[in-house]
């Protein structure tokens, strides 16, 4: 059991290096994007992104988690010819659904973004990456049901340079015209930076094709191998992939929902103060294209967690092995919590030298200000993200669903009062983002309990916790204290990144150190953390273990 649990946290950790990896990329390329778009740029890229997504996970997003639990099931009873089939099945799924999602995405535009017609062009130019997507999903679930990540994880990484480089590119291209006229400009940038997403989604799917040709060989052993009779038709595995596929495409959509109603909400009712389209258009910008990325880092890390769990707890529940499959969640949890709870501390104490380094033009503290009021639902995004793969992999996709859309609920009623009644504006966004996630967390932790017994113990989110007290008053220190002694100095760029970045680096030592002496973890344990094995070297060096 303690080999099956420690193979999937490697996996995990192994698909969380290339999503830190795939996340700065995707972090640091957007500063450049934003000094070619522009403010208004920036809202008009957000409005056509989140469009985007919600259209694609409608039509191919959960593909990756369906097929990978599908096919799991089938190889962890040797039926490797049902197994193939569930991969063909979805392949035909996704050029119907894919096809259908990219023709609403191009000729739905104008009508979806009526608010903000020059965010339409963004949205067009993301038509075609919805159905590549789907083709990509569908390669990256067959290796995942197979339990190894390392194709997908490379070809995220792959995806994501791709992505950064025609971006970039592209948008400065298309802005060339245009310098001298800030809607044209915006408009044109957002287009061109949609781009490099279609540009990275192709180049993760050569990459996913590639791979899949070199192991067909060994497919088809098993396959030949396989003495099963009864072989499933088509309509018996379009059937299984529905009924996985729907309640996954139902939990992620109404789970990243809040993004699009929130948008809606804010974009109607901030315009009955007196905010001018132009206004909404860049104070949405200021959260969603330079905020969110940022607490999108941790979250993506569980993401990449929940991803390695499902197929792992979907074959131990196949199997019997309940204990088993119980094991590999709490371990799961406890990575999860290890990353999560240092990032939302750093991201609250560091919120103003990282948005100056990123962004180091515009409202640079209300940026900042926003930061520190997002971080505390990295927490409880994470683990919410960790608990939705939980409840997949033991066969409940329904219940992520239920949950998420009362949490939603409570979003949309928290969002009218802020925005409207209250007039926080775009703290009003933040604040129903807080809540959300805190409440799907709650209802994942107590259907988790009623369907399998299970409670992370919660006395293990204390020593991540302590740990990270300690590093918050040591970042703290660090970067605040010369900054306040000498305003001077540190009011410059380049000063107060290279203060920002020792204090990081020192930071994370200081949490390391401090949870290496207070955790009660083994050392196989903290080998199968991310850059396990040389965290434990440097401790025994320091004389910590």
């Amino acid at each position: 059991m303690a080999d099956s649990k420690g193979k999937v946290v490697r996996q995990a950790a192994f698909l969380m290096t290339a999503q830190m990896i795939s996340s700065v990329i995707g972090l640091l390329y957007r500063s450049p994007l934003h000094a070619l778009m522009g403010d208004l740029g920036d809202g008009y890229y957000q409005f056509a992104y989140e469009w985007y997504t919600i259209i694609l996970l409608i039509a191919s997003y959960s593909i990756p988690s369906a097929v990978s639990k599908v096919m799991a099931e089938r190889l962890a009873r040797k039926e490797y010819k049902n197994a193939q089939r569930v991969f063909k099945a979805a392949l035909m799924y996704v050029l119907v659904v894919g096809g259908i999602g990219a023709l609403a995405a191009f000729f739905g535009a104008p009508f979806i973004l009526a608010k903000q017609p020059d965010a339409v062009l963004a949205l067009r130019v993301l038509a075609p990456t919805i159905l590549l997507s789907g083709f990509l999903g569908v390669f990256r679930g067959f290796f995942q049901a197979h339990n190894t990540m390392k194709q997908t994880a490379v070809s995220q990484v792959a995806e994501q340079v791709m992505n950064a480089i025609f971006s970039v590119l592209m948008a400065y291209l298309l802005t060339r015209p245009y310098l001298g006229d800030e809607n044209l400009k915006g408009r044109f940038g957002a287009a061109g930076g949609t781009f490099g997403t279609g540009a990275g989604v192709l180049t993760g799917l050569v990459i996913m094709l590639l791979a899949y040709l070199v192991s067909r060989g060994t497919v088809h052993r098993r396959i030949a191998r396989d003495v099963h009779e009864g072989v499933e038709d088509y309509g018996h595995v379009f059937k299984d992939i529905l009924l996985m596929c729907t309640p996954i495409i139902l939990a992620t959509c109404v789970y990243n929902m809040t993004a699009v109603v929130d948008q809606v909400i804010f974009t109607n009712l901030a315009g009955t103060h007196g905010f001018s389209a132009n206004l909404i258009s860049k104070l949405y910008g200021l959260f969603g294209y330079r905020v969110r990325p940022i607490i999108n880092i941790p979250i993506a890390l569980a993401s990449a967690t929940s991803t390695a769990l499902i197929p792992a707890v979907a074959t131990s529940m196949a199997a019997g092995s309940r204990d088993e499959a119980i094991g590999k969640i709490d371990e799961c949890v406890k990575l999860t919590m290890f990353i999560a709870i240092p990032s939302a501390f750093g991201m609250a104490i560091l919120s103003y030298p990282l948005m100056f380094a990123l962004y180091p033009s515009g409202a640079v503290a209300g940026a900042a200000e926003l930061l520190s009021w997002s971080a505390v639902s990295v927490i409880f995004y994470s683990l919410s993200t960790v608990t939705n793969g939980v409840l997949q992999g033991l066969g409940f996709p329904s219940i992520p669903v239920r949950n998420a859309a009362i949490a939603l609920a409570v979003n949309v009623a928290v969002t009218f009062v802020t925005v409207g009644p209250l007039n926080l504006h775009i703290y009003g966004i933040v604040l129903a983002m807080v809540l959300y996630s805190f409440v799907v967390l709650v209802l994942n932790l107590m259907a988790i309990r009623k369907r399998a017994g299970y409670l992370p113990n919660f006395r293990q989110f204390l020593t991540p916790l302590k740990a990270s007290v300690v590093m918050g008053a040591a970042v703290a220190l660090i970067y605040w204290a010369p900054t306040l002694l000498l305003p001077s100095v540190f009011e410059r760029y380049l000063p107060s990144a290279i203060l920002m970045v020792a204090a990081v680096l020192i930071g994370i030592a200081v949490y390391f150190a401090v949870y290496g002496k207070i955790s009660d973890l083994s050392d196989d344990e903290i080998r199968r953390l991310p850059m396990g094995t040389r965290v434990l070297r440097l401790m025994k060096k320091v004389h910590i273990r």
